[in-house]
């Protein structure tokens, strides 16, 4: 037999990864029905055609043989972390009676004690399973595996100013970039390959790359400068740079203030804004016409900065001259002594940015003559996971504000914040607008309402305590505190099932034995692809299909789509029929809210929050298949003609960005704040319920302006603690879920820092600790230790140690990953506990104070 003769298929399909949240476009190529081989899809203007380790390894988790490919019931009535829940396999029937039996109980007693957790990296099941907890009536949803790990205050800002979840630097404009520990452009963070390829391009036209960060990482380690600080300092850091620019060098963007933020609104001496008596509306000081007027009034023709004036019998000062004076202690000098960076690099830096903001230029794009501001500032997780998470994001966008550089060309950009729709249809448009005091509101957010205008402060109704602080956007670092005690915070019910879409939350949040403990008495339906360390507190696992193996309802999210060039919407359709047992989560979603007579509800909601409308709309009189909602989910954005079949043959579509859509605020009328009046005003109300309810908070941070306050980590001192820990995200792994991946183990097996712990190479020696030694690390918090082998390295500050990513796995199910030496489980090492929280953004803190010792016994 010829081989010809022996292949009866061969084909390249279009789908997209579903590794991370960047949504790589790929073509999967299959041979008489297996997979032998992923590529990126080079039509996508998502990834231009490339994949990083973890797109090219999906084969791996598709074929493992360490599935859970039957569902099962756990037997073992104890639960712990490492347990063994004594598996029976069950049928589907068996399963699904019992999960919707449970939850037709608790929808009648109270809907609220049902608990959905997912991760990002799913992002087209748990937005389903978000809008079938909305139908079943319960607001408690956590993600984890990224989620509070990540930027929730960050996102808080993106919101607040860039109008999108997230923002990277121009690509295609920027001169300068000066980042604060991310791994924008460098392998992680989003659209991961897509904005490797663009910043490696402007590296070579000549950007400038310098990163401030605790440890040499993969993305500092291809910077022109690298400048250690000491960790949670990042925030001094920027608020030394502000001084510098606006009261040494005078350096600020006159112009952006006075017509694109609330810099020339006048500011009382209560801290608010001076309003109009009449129409409330922010008064500003006109210095031509000599008196105030609202900001709006077309009669304004000029807006002072600076000065003190009488309004309305009251002392008012425009916020930009408030937030001026406010700066003038935060020295390079002062600066030095808390980061550890000498306050001359600190001025060099602020000197050198100010003077490449290039305040006053222009660019020609497309017959527009716009703003030319080549400068960026990044930062996420390590910048902004600590307790002064919120005055420290503050602190780093002024930076962003006061030069004019968010997003116009060379700029911050936020990630697609406008868009003037499909040009066939006008579907996928939104736009920023401007509220009454004339502040931005997102025109799209994924997880509505925004941040802005603030919500309601409510009391205890939610189990993450998200009700109450409504400044907190995603996901809440209180959840298992509130969970494991709710009548301290007089929550008025218990959780009592957790809906469990592929999160390894366990691992992934904080100490592991107090996550246990929050979670142990709850009824878990895990839908999971692998046998974690979370679905040992299990009750039911339901097997899950991969990405590989399901069709998507989502054409995309604002976050993967590259920031220039063009938009791209993917689709995510099954490569092979699924294997075993496994099913798409979407499918078992609707199957549920079919014997839960919840199909009328789940319809309305399925329709108003995808944009179902006639002729597309779902008609509950009749059940639809998965595979008809996703064709009219495409139709209704792209036409008749583009519907399921024709993304599955052509597997995307794109068209390109408009100039008005990238750099959207030259053309916008909106403002954003440089004084974050409303803060002050919300944290009086959080403060007031904190009141009431006798729950013991700190509110102190909901300030209109950022200062600089220590993580708890600062606060430890002991001779014996004498390192911060802190982890760090790497290209090869995706947080916990991908470790069990022989390809990617054997890439992080050559990389000594990706499954070691990187050390200081004399403060090692001082400990008697040498390359490759087995090392125990301790926190003070939790008194938990860990082990790891000793990668000795002159990249990272001598108080520092730095972990890669979420290893350390202990379930047997994952017969890789939890073999001694697969990397640490940070986790171990920080506390749970609302004193390890920013109140305002509800962000966990990520750094500890531990002790480093040489471990007794070396393998």
């Amino acid at each position: 037999m010829t081989k010809s003769q022996r292949t009866v298929e061969d084909r390249w399909i279009p789908t997209t990864c579903g590794v991370c949240y960047s949504v790589c476009a790929l073509k999967v190529h299959r041979v008489n029905g297996t997979v032998i081989k992923i590529e990126g899809n080079p039509d996508s203007a998502t990834n231009r055609g490339r994949l990083c380790p973890r797109g090219v390894s999906g084969i791996m988790a598709l074929y493992d043989p360490n599935r859970v490919d039957v569902p099962l019931k756990r037997t073992n009535p104890e639960k712990g972390l490492n347990v063994d829940p004594g598996w029976v396999e069950i049928t589907w029937e068996e399963a699904l009676d019992a999960v919707a039996t449970r939850l037709a109980k608790i929808r009648r007693d109270d809907p609220r004690k049902l608990l959905l957790t997912g991760t990002v990296t799913t992002q087209d099941e748990v937005p389903f399973a978000k809008l079938f907890a909305m139908t079943f009536g319960t607001p408690n949803g956590w993600n984890s595996g990224a989620g509070n790990h990540c930027g929730t205050a960050e996102h808080l800002f993106g919101a607040l100013l860039h109008a999108s979840w997230s923002k990277l630097p121009d690509p295609d404009h920027c001169r300068y970039f000066l980042n604060f520990g991310t791994g924008a452009g460098f392998g992680t963070y989003y659209c991961v390959s897509g904005m490797a390829q663009r910043v490696a391009e402007a590296r070579v036209r000549g950007m400038r790359h310098v990163s401030i960060d605790p440890f040499l990482s993969p993305s500092a380690e291809k910077a022109d400068e690298w400048i250690p600080l000491r960790p949670g300092t990042d925030g001094a850091f920027a608020l030394a740079m502000l001084q510098v620019l606006l009261n040494e060098l005078g350096v600020y963007d006159a112009d952006y203030l006075k017509h694109h933020t609330n810099a020339p609104y006048l500011i009382g001496d209560n801290g608010l804004y001076i309003r109009d008596p009449e129409q409330q509306i922010p008064l500003i000081w006109d210095p031509v016409d000599g008196g105030e007027k609202p900001f709006d009034d077309p009669a304004v023709k000029e807006f002072a900065l600076e000065g003190e004036f009488k309004v309305n019998g009251s002392t008012a000062r425009p916020a930009f001259a408030i937030l001026r004076e406010h700066l003038k202690s935060f020295t390079p000098e002062w600066a030095e002594s808390v980061t550890t960076v000498s306050a001359a690099t600190i001025r060099r830096i602020a000197r050198e940015f100010g003077e490449e903001a290039r305040i006053g230029s222009t660019i020609m794009l497309d017959g527009h003559v716009l703003p030319y501001r080549p400068v960026a500032v990044m930062y996420f997780k390590g910048a902004q996971g600590h307790k002064n998470a919120l005055l420290t994001c503050m602190a780093l966008e002024l930076l962003t504000e006061v030069v004019g550089a968010s997003n116009v060309p060379g700029g911050l950009l936020g990630m697609n914040s406008c868009s003037l729709g499909y040009p066939e249809t006008g579907q996928l448009k939104w736009s920023p607008k401007a509220d009454r005091d004339g502040l931005m509101i997102t025109g799209r957010w994924p997880n509505p309402p925004p941040p802005y205008p603030p919500r309601e402060v409510k009391g205890p109704e939610t189990i993450d305590l998200r009700a109450m602080i409504p400044t907190c956007p995603g996901s809440s670092g209180a959840l298992p505190v509130v969970m494991a005690d709710p009548e301290r915070f007089k929550v008025p019910y218990k959780i009592e099932m957790n809906l469990h879409v592929g999160s390894n939350y366990v691992m992934t949040f904080a100490d592991p034995k107090a996550v246990e403990e929050a979670f142990r008495d709850v009824f878990q339906v895990s839908f999971a692809l692998f046998l974690d360390e979370s679905t040992y507190l299990s009750d039911i696992v339901l097997p899950a299909a991969s990405y590989l193996e399901r069709l998507s309802h989502t054409a995309d999210w604002i976050s993967s789509n590259i920031p220039v060039g063009e938009w791209c919407y993917h689709l995510r359709q099954p490569v092979v029929e699924t294997i075993g047992q496994r099913r798409n989560v979407c499918e078992v979603l609707l199957e549920l809210a079919e014997r839960l007579e919840m199909r009328d509800e789940f319809y309305n909601i399925v329709n108003l929050m995808l944009g179902l409308k006639p002729p597309y709309a779902l008609d509950a009189s009749r059940r639809h298949s998965w595979e008809e909602i996703v064709d009219r989910r495409y139709k209704s954005l792209f036409g008749e003609e583009r519907g399921l079949e024709w993304f599955k043959e052509h597997g995307l579509i794109k068209w390109p960005k408009k100039v008005e859509e990238v750099y959207w605020k030259p053309f916008s009328k909106t403002r954003v704040p440089v004084y974050f009046e409303w803060f002050k005003t919300v944290g009086e109300k959080v403060e007031g319920m904190r009141q009431k309810l006798g729950i013991e908070l700190d509110t102190s941070a909901f300030q209109p302006l950022p200062e600089w306050r220590p993580c708890r980590s600062h606060d430890k001192t002991g001779s014996d603690h004498s390192f911060y820990a802190i982890y760090y995200k790497f290209p090869m792994q995706t947080f916990s879920g991908t470790y069990d991946n022989p390809w990617l183990d054997e890439v992080c097996s050559i990389d000594r820092f990706a499954y070691g712990v990187a050390i200081n190479a004399e403060a090692a020696r001082e400990k008697g600790i040498q390359e490759g030694d087995w090392i125990e690390i301790t926190s003070m918090t939790t008194g938990h230790t860990v082990r790891g082998r000793a990668a000795l390295t002159e990249g990272i500050h001598p108080e520092v140690i730095a972990i890669g990513g979420c290893g350390g796995h202990w379930s047997k199910y994952l017969p890789i990953a939890s073999k001694e030496g697969k990397g640490l489980c940070f986790e171990w090492l920080m506390p749970v506990g609302l004193d390890n929280v920013d109140i305002p953004s509800l962000t966990q803190d990520q750094c500890v104070r531990v002790k480093v010792a040489k471990a007794g016994e070396q393998p």
